[in-house]
């Protein structure tokens, strides 16, 4: 396999991963940013649903309500989710907006490849009108973490 990077693989289909199979990398990052960025912005790894239970060691798990709970005890919240990642396989939005919280997605390629400029624009767009009518909430980012 020389000359194939596991990305090309990846994105031809060749890696394809099985479904319901955790993500690379997933189990050694850190599941959440410990500080907000500009006091605006908390990042965190991509949230795993109830599907993914049997393959994570309960202390190890990372689902949407876990991201409300862990901002619900600094008394914060999470008013606005932006999902950068390029699937919907992993949690459903559902349990977001449940949460009385606005859902986006902005799907990225990720793995080394930037975003175009219109998205780069969109995703400015999306934070600031938040921003300007919900200055007490913060807005809950995740990005591709492999």
């Amino acid at each position: 396999m020389s000359g194939v990077n596991r990305y090309d693989q990846y994105r031809s289909g060749q890696g394809k991963r099985k479904k319901n199979s955790i993500p690379h990398n997933w189990m050694n990052c850190p599941p959440i940013a410990t500080s907000g960025i500009a006091n605006a912005f908390v990042v965190f790894k991509t949230p795993l649903d109830y599907k993914y239970n049997s393959k994570i060691a309960i202390h190890k798990r990372f689902d949407p309500i876990t991201v409300f709970q862990h901002m619900f005890s600094y008394q914060q919240s999470i008013g606005l989710w932006i999902d950068l990642t390029n699937t919907t396989r992993y949690y459903d939005k559902f349990e977001i907006e449940k949460m009385g919280c606005v859902y986006k997605k902005i799907a990225c390629a990720g793995h080394g490849d930037l975003p175009h400029p219109e998205v780069i624009k969109l995703f400015l767009n999306i934070c600031s009108n938040f921003l300007e009518n919900n200055f007490s909430q913060f807005i809950g980012i995740i990005n591709c973490f492999n």
